[in-house]
C-alpha cells in the first residue's frame, strides 16, 4: 500500500473512530463518514467494503490503545490498588471530555446485538485479552504477596473487568462521575474475599 492509499485509509478509520466514539456505531452513517472524512465514496469502499469491515478496524484501533494504556499504567505502578486508581483517575479524566460516551466495546456490542458477527467476534476477543492481561498483572502481584495464594488470578481479572464495566455503565446511567470511584473500593474488596474459601 502505497503511503498516500494509507493515508486514505487512516483519514478514514480516524475519523469512523472519533464519529463511533461521540455518536455511536448504530448512530453513525457511511455517507457522514465519507463526508467528513473528505474521501471519495469508491475510494471508502476499496478500503472498507461495508460498515461491519469498519467497524471490526475501530474494535481493533480501539483494542490495540486500550490494552497499550494498561500495560503502562501496569508498569508504573507498585501495586494493584496504585493500578487501579491510576486507570480510574484515566476515566474520570475521560469523562470530563464531553465526547467519551463509555467503553467503545461495549457501546458498539450493545448496538450491534448480534447483527454483525465479525464485530462481535473482534470484541469477544478483545474483551478476552484484556482479562488475560490483568490475570498476568494479578499473577505478578500474586508472586510479590500483594494477592492471595490460593487466589484465581483469572477469576479476579473478570471480576474487576466487570467492575470496570460497571462502573462506566452507572456513571452513562447517572450521569454522576463519583461512580468512577467506586473502582478501587470495589477491586480492594474483590482482591479480599478471594483469598478465602
Amino acid at each position: 500500500m502505497s503511503t498516500k492509499e494509507k493515508g486514505v485509509k487512516d483519514r478514514i478509520l480516524e475519523t469512523a473512530v472519533r464519529l463511533f466514539q461521540t455518536q455511536g456505531y448504530g448512530n453513525t452513517g457511511i455517507n457522514q463518514i465519507i463526508q467528513e472524512s473528505q474521501t471519495a465514496k469508491a475510494s471508502f469502499y476499496d478500503y472498507y467494503p461495508s460498515k461491519d469491515l469498519l467497524g471490526k478496524a475501530y474494535i481493533e484501533f480501539y483494542g490495540k490503545e486500550q490494552l497499550v494504556l494498561l500495560e503502562k499504567l501496569q508498569s508504573r505502578s507498585e501495586n494493584a490498588r496504585d493500578f487501579i486508581e491510576a486507570w480510574t483517575h484515566i476515566l474520570r479524566r475521560q469523562t470530563r471530555n464531553s465526547e467519551f460516551a463509555g467503553c467503545p466495546m461495549a457501546n458498539t456490542a450493545a448496538q450491534i446485538a448480534s447483527t454483525s458477527p465479525s464485530i462481535s467476534e473482534e470484541v469477544k476477543k478483545l474483551a478476552l485479552r484484556t482479562v488475560d492481561l490483568l490475570s498476568v498483572y494479578l499473577k505478578e502481584m500474586q508472586k510479590k504477596g500483594q494477592i492471595p495464594k490460593n487466589a484465581d488470578t483469572q477469576s479476579l481479572a473478570r471480576k474487576i473487568f466487570a467492575s470496570y464495566e460497571g462502573v462506566l455503565q452507572i456513571w452513562k446511567l447517572t450521569g454522576k462521575i463519583s461512580a468512577l470511584d467506586d473502582l478501587p473500593e470495589m477491586v480492594e474488596a474483590i482482591i479480599k474475599s478471594s483469598g478465602k474459601k
